[in-house]
């Protein structure tokens, strides 16, 4: 809705609500006459003065200026199509819609209502509620087709083209979206709303120059315009210069009090010069402002985590969930922080809890297979423990869904691979597994779901390359590299999550998330020391019986997997109670920590991990009663090409009782 057409309508309303009134009583008191003339001048000064608020960005003053003048007069098509517009640029998308449509049902071709649901559909992809963000490309297009409608009704409308404009930018139509952004300029050359958008463009482009330049163009055009500011004091802070940046944000604020996201910016700036009070204390301020602002419950969480708070951080994200249930991001971040604090029980139910709003989503399905092979190792028997448990069962199902819908997603063939092993089903072929650790990553992400996938086959020297080559991108990035660690410490290779640890702590020394991850991991190998001189008392003293001693020994790997000598006794001590199974696979691992061992004994333990598998099938064969074939020998364990001496993919029909990675 622009100004010029509304004033002019508003003003023309005011004279023929006196002329009428004048010509129906031609005897109407000169004190009553007075009075009209008032009430319709009253009109037309709120009116102008709710399309300037909307014009300059201050939708809530805006809205209540609509709200009052259709309180008066309901039927005014013109007020209610530009509360909608308002109500859409403050996320009330339920209002916004319901009045759009209000006008449309009687005016089909309003541009302004049909401005109004481009703008919904648009705002409704930022929606926290995953009904909508499953949605994304849908909504755009509906975008898209509302905004055109608005153009074909008012092709000289500047605000239509201006959101069609940032509606194809959602879309990644840049070309499309600059093109949309010069119409609205040739129809006003001081729109600044369009300026103001062409810097947004070059900001995310990176020309942070250029983009301060749009900016201060849009403030000369029309200074009370918040959302310049802001965008300005974005740029500021972009660019390094903290102190521009809170002085364009004060500005932003004195235009548009009480703007949650406006003092979560000033908050990132004060956080920028290292000021953790201040910016703590405007995140509150923001949250306070706006309880369903999410992002400064996420910031000061993650201040606490950086501070090696987590139990702090995981009650900021709950107090976050608590106002917003649907805030399935928040809650994939309390099942991380949980994984990092020793807690995965409260991991998998928030995953868990994730899966349930969105079945698809990746994160909670990444997150729920780490929980669930966290617990494993925990457990000396799975499937006493979780076997009738439906969270294997709708985990399985949660991951193969995801991998119908993105086949070439490594982390999700990771989990499917974990998920399986847990379930103590094979998880894929020989040729499948080979796959999944040879595929070339595309990304440090790729890579590092590909090291982890090394680590869930033993496979260790090769897991060892693949981390080291992540670490050493990241030197310098303490973020990163504290990523890397807590990756290494939930799949239980502690030794080098120590490195990456000690690597963060050398970026930015006195990282308390660092040290905090360092002293968890001796933590847990002292406690492995203290249950591994138990299992080898046990072991030692004949009159006990093997179980114990085997209990025990899984119980100290679990806790720590890189013990060769200790997997070397486990797969001892199975190979005597017969469980040939788990006995090659003990042997395999063993094969993986000991890079160092001599040819033939290595050789020797070859063979005898070939033999122990072809006992395993004819002990299978003879229980399930199947006729042996080839005079019931098995075709002997072979290495595939790609396997280097060290290690070998595993043949994962292991027992769900024992699955340690």
């Amino acid at each position: 809705m622009r100004i010029q057409s509304s004033q002019a309508w508003a003003i023309a309303c005011g004279v023929t609500l006196f002329t009428l009134t004048t010509l129906v009583s031609p005897n109407l008191s000169a004190e009553a006459a007075s009075r009209v003339y008032k009430a319709g001048t009253s009109y037309t000064y709120n009116l102008q003065n709710a399309d300037a608020f909307l014009q300059t960005g201050a939708y809530q003053a805006a809205e209540a200026r609509y709200t009052r003048i259709l309180k008066a007069n309901p039927n005014n098509s013109s007020a209610r199509a530009a509360l909608s517009n308002a109500q859409a640029e403050l996320y009330k998308l339920g209002a916004a819609e319901k009045n759009a449509n209000m006008v449309l049902a009687k005016s089909p071709n309003n541009a302004a209502a049909h401005t109004a649901l481009g703008i919904v559909y648009r705002n409704q992809t930022a929606s926290l509620d995953m009904t909508y963000r499953g949605k994304r490309d849908e909504l755009l297009a509906k975008s898209a087709s509302e905004l055109q409608k608005a153009i074909a009704g008012n092709p000289r409308s500047p605000e239509a083209h201006n959101h069609l404009g940032v509606t194809y930018r959602f879309m990644g139509r840049n070309t499309e979206a600059q093109s949309e952004f010069q119409k609205a300029l040739e129809l006003d050359p001081r729109f600044a709303e369009a300026i103001l958008n062409e810097g947004i463009m070059r900001l995310s482009s990176g020309d942070v120059n250029g983009a301060k330049q749009q900016f201060q163009r849009a403030i000369k055009l029309n200074s009370k315009n918040y959302m310049a500011h802001y965008r300005l004091g974005e740029a500021y802070l972009q660019s390094g210069d903290t102190h521009q940046a809170l002085k364009s944000l004060n500005t932003a604020l004195s235009l548009n009090q009480g703007n949650a996201a406006v003092m979560s910016k000033m908050a990132d700036a004060y956080q920028a010069q290292g000021n953790t009070s201040a910016a703590i204390a405007n995140y509150r301020k923001a949250i306070q402002a706006n309880p369903a602002f999410m992002p400064a419950y996420v910031a000061i969480s993650d201040i606490f985590d950086g501070r090696g708070d987590g139990e702090l951080a995981m009650s900021e994200l709950r107090s976050a969930i608590n106002v917003n249930p649907n805030f399935s991001a928040g809650r994939n971040r309390l099942g991380r922080l949980a994984l990092t604090v020793d807690k995965p029980d409260q991991a998998l139910q928030y995953y868990k809890e994730s899966l349930k709003q969105n079945p698809q989503d990746a994160d909670a399905i990444n997150g729920i297979s780490q929980a669930l092979t966290v617990i494993a190792q925990k457990q000396a028997n799975w499937s006493q423990t979780m076997g009738a448990d439906s969270d294997l069962v709708n985990a399985e199902q949660s991951i193969q869904e995801a991998l119908r819908m993105n086949p070439g997603d490594m982390r999700l063939h990771l989990a499917n691979l974990r998920i399986s092993q847990l379930a103590g089903k094979p998880a894929m072929t020989e040729a499948e597994l080979n796959n999944l650790v040879s595929r070339s990553p595309r990304n440090d992400a790729e890579a590092m779901a590909q090291g982890e996938a090394y680590l869930s086959l033993g496979r260790y020297q090769e897991a060892d390359q693949v981390f080291s080559g992540l670490m050493q991108r990241a030197a310098g990035n303490p973020d990163q590299l504290l990523v890397i660690g807590d990756t290494l410490k939930v799949n239980g290779d502690l030794p080098r999550a120590k490195d990456a640890y000690r690597a963060a702590l050398s970026a930015e020394p006195g990282n308390l998330k660092a040290q905090r991850g360092i002293d968890r991991i001796e933590k847990a190998e002292s406690e492995s020391q203290k249950t591994l001189r138990t299992a080898k008392a046990l072991n030692t003293w004949r009159r006990t019986g093997k179980e114990s001693s085997i209990d025990f020994y899984e119980d100290t790997l679990s806790q720590n997997p890189r013990q060769p000598e200790a997997r070397l006794e486990l797969a001892k001590l199975y190979e005597k109670t017969k469980d040939y199974n788990l006995a090659a696979r003990s042997y395999q691992f063993y094969l993986g920590l000991s890079p160092e061992l001599p040819v033939k004994e290595r050789e020797g333990y070859q063979k005898k991990i070939a033999k122990l598998q072809e006992k395993a099938q004819e002990m299978a064969l003879k229980q399930s009663g199947t006729p042996q074939t080839q005079g019931g020998a098995s075709m002997p364990y072979s290495a595939p090409a790609n396997s280097n001496s060290q290690g070998m993919p595993l043949q994962l029909n292991t027992p769900a009782k024992t699955a340690q990675y």
